[in-house]
């Protein structure tokens, strides 16, 4: 009897493991399928998109918003300041930045090297995210490593895109302490905060 609890133990715990690896290896497609589209859909027309501007974001548009829960994302970066605020305010915020992170940061995909972004194999996890390693490298050479951090939907075979690593700069843990400091700033008005944190986003624009 002990023999056969063991055997089922093992079973159970073997087929844990596979099932996890399988999910894994699901947030690692979803972000093989995002860095496809911006190859094939921004990076390889780059000649293009860098006189549209307009165009080039509602390709990044098309692209992010089924893999990223923005009111989600931005109410990480509101951090402590995301109980005081009022659903205007949190709705606000989550336009905001959304609005600023693509008008941002677009413009940077069209300095990729189309024939040099590589999603790397799986390493080891801990935690409920996974974290898919990509490597970009730019026109110039450069080398570029970003650290995608996924994390499982409520329906299944969802993943969405839950924080980002670039070169070692954790940017939800960045932006939440720039915009903590920009509402400080303003004398804990989160209002005025909103607005610093637009015009800081906004001036990031390439």
């Amino acid at each position: 009897m002990f023999k056969l609890i063991q055997k089922c133990a093992f079973f159970l715990a073997a087929f844990s493991l596979c099932t996890q690896a399988y999910a894994n290896e699901q947030a690692r497609q979803a972000v093989i399928d995002v860095v496809d589209r911006f190859n094939t859909e921004i990076v390889k027309d780059k000649a293009y998109l860098s006189g549209h501007r307009e165009e080039l974001i509602k390709r990044v548009d098309n692209i992010l918003t089924p893999v990223i829960d923005f009111d989600d994302f931005s109410k990480k970066v509101m951090g402590k300041y995301y109980r005081r605020a009022t659903p205007e305010q949190r709705q606000r915020f989550a336009l905001v930045t959304k609005e600023t992170l693509l008008g941002a940061y677009g413009g940077s995909l069209l300095e990729f090297d189309s024939s040099k972004i590589k999603v790397l194999p799986l390493g080891p996890q801990s935690g409920r995210e996974v974290k898919v390693n990509v490597e970009f490298a730019t026109e110039a050479g450069a080398i570029i490593a970003i650290d995608f951090y996924m994390e499982s939907g409520a329906e299944s075979r969802s993943w969405f895109l839950s924080n980002v690593v670039i070169n070692d700069i954790n940017f939800g843990l960045t932006f939440r302490k720039q915009f903590g400091i920009m509402v400080q700033n303003n004398k804990n008005d989160i209002d005025k905060g909103i607005d610093a944190w637009q015009q800081s986003l906004a001036s990031k624009k390439v």
